[in-house]
């Protein structure tokens, strides 16, 4: 066993594809303490930065004081606090759904709600490039398994036409995904769900508390809040928590109580990330401020990146997908940002496809624009330099 172990790890680091951690101290919204040198922090996905806005903290401790630490017990037995209640039911009216369910991680609501909805005979069709939650969710149902081509809802008819229609039917996509920046056309599938009679599951992770006039996510913008079938996201990017939820029509929660083995045999989380999710909620909703900056960081951002030569492909938004193609170029540019004091991971297989390295960079509104112009001259600086390098190995 060791030995295949130590083989294994060995191949991934010839291939370059082998993971280190780099541990961290956060010292505020937009900086890390690494090795004892302060760095501006590019990797987050706190894009309202509001983990250490004073309500927040304020809220978190009353409860920390209320409650105390840990739930110690999962939500089937003595671990259904008040305050999840609460939650569950301000998320489910934030987002314009009938009733939630907290989970304790976005993986843990993904394989929940997935394997409970769907069985062997039924037929998924996902999109090529959604997240491994959602696949592994996916391949766990053993259902009969359809990939469309990324965002491409005419390639999504297409098979569904071509498919024969075998049990229930259903859809799953992320809202905002993860490594492209790029927006699932949520109003063309919701037109698709009610002409071929689909269950559509959408995974509003990144797009919760970002997109949409009062930051209700992805649907919103596209004017679709609360039609689809379940509606998963996260509290812990722009809400700035930790945990998960999932939205539906009560049947479908009860449901998901009685069935989701991610939300039956695991302790339920602590009463204080409820209390920051619901203190995040509150200031979203009452300060609309928040969001109108984090906005205008990010236009800065993507004017400056845009203007330096780098392409963006089809993303919006806070995450920034910068293309290098192969890793080592990649962490070339790594390295040389890192050495500017600009901590911005390298993202290769297989968290994206083979020939996709790149830098993944979130604009948070925490960032000063004269950082966000420290991070657009580096990165040009970094990829000329690696490009030269290059062409004179």
């Amino acid at each position: 066993m060791k030995e295949e172990i130590e083989r294994y790890l060995w191949e991934l680091a010839q291939k370059g594809e082998k993971r280190e951690l780099t541990y961290l101290k956060p010292l505020s919204p937009s900086k890390v303490l690494i090795g004892g040198k302060v760095f501006l922090n590019l990797c987050s996905n706190s894009y309202l930065s509001l983990q250490y806005h004073p309500y927040v903290l304020e809220k978190t401790k009353k409860a920390i004081e209320m409650y105390g630490c840990g739930t110690c017990s999962s939500r089937s037995v003595s671990g259904s606090l008040d305050i999840f209640e609460e939650l569950e039911a301000r998320i489910a009216r934030f987002k314009g759904y009938k009733k939630g369910l907290l989970f304790s991680s976005g993986y843990h609501a993904n394989i929940g709600v997935i394997t409970s909805l769907i069985s062997k005979d039924d037929t998924v069709f996902s999109d090529e490039l959604n997240h491994a939650s959602l696949i592994d969710a996916i391949r766990l149902t053993r259902a009969k398994v359809v990939i469309y081509r990324h965002r491409d809802a005419d390639d999504l008819e297409r098979r569904l036409r071509a498919e024969a229609k075998k049990g229930k039917r259903f859809v799953i996509t992320e809202t905002v995904f993860s490594m492209d920046g790029d927006l699932a056309p949520l109003k063309e599938l919701y037109e698709l769900k009610g002409a071929y009679d689909l269950f559509v599951i959408v995974d509003d992770a990144h797009g919760t508390g970002v997109f949409g006039e009062r930051g209700r996510g992805v649907e919103e913008s596209f004017g679709v809040c609360g039609l689809f079938d379940v509606h998963i996201g996260t509290f812990g990017k722009a809400l700035c928590s930790f945990g998960a939820f999932a939205l539906s029509e009560p049947y479908v929660i009860d449901l998901l109580i009685n069935k989701a083995r991610t939300f039956m045999y695991t302790t339920a989380p602590p009463a204080s990330f409820a209390a920051s999710s619901l203190a995040t909620l509150d200031l979203l909703e009452e300060d609309p401020s928040l969001r109108k900056e984090l906005w205008q960081k990010i236009s800065h951002m993507r004017r400056g990146l845009e203007e330096a030569g780098f392409d963006l492909g089809e993303s919006q938004g806070p995450i920034v997908p910068l293309v290098f193609g192969d890793d080592w170029t990649c962490l070339q540019v790594h390295r040389y940002l890192f050495e500017k004091g600009v901590f911005l991971q390298a993202i290769r297989p297989p968290t994206v496809p083979k020939g996709t390295s790149r830098l993944r960079l979130t604009v948070t509104r925490a960032m000063e624009e004269d950082e966000l112009d420290l991070v657009i001259s580096s990165l040009k600086e970094a990829a000329a330099r690696t490009r030269s390098r290059r062409d004179n190995l």
